[in-house]
């Protein structure tokens, strides 16, 4: 048995956006779910009059100062006879539009889930 389900939900303000597949395989006995998420959140927006003042804003704020974390959990669950794996990376990047800024943090998840029959 195989199952897909997806979702890409966007809000109401258009500032939060959830990405969502998840993959459900069951074969000898072993279930093992697949979820990736990927949420993306538009924090402030920086408008400039020029190409010179975006150039010097960048000079002053620098765009390398964001940087990513990283973590990575393995748990087990003996009373479910389940394992999993979870690795998230969370950081914040720009995105330019013209000559306006988007400051956007963003969350990855990965997750397997491994649940044995008894």
């Amino acid at each position: 048995m195989r199952e897909l389900l997806f979702k890409n939900i966007t809000s109401g303000n258009k500032k939060r956006k959830d990405l969502y597949v998840s993959e459900t395989v069951e074969k000898n006995g072993v279930t093992t779910t697949t979820q990736k998420r990927s949420t993306y959140i538009i924090g402030n927006c920086d408008k400039f009059k020029s190409l010179e003042e975006l150039a010097e804003w960048k000079k002053t704020i620098g765009l390398a100062v964001n940087k990513r974390h990283v973590f990575v959990m393995k748990k087990h669950d003996s009373s479910l006879n389940k394992d999993m794996f979870i690795c998230d990376v969370v950081g914040r990047f720009y995105a330019v539009s013209g000559i306006d800024i988007y400051s956007i943090a963003f969350k990855h998840s990965f997750e397997i889930d491994f649940s044995y029959q008894t």
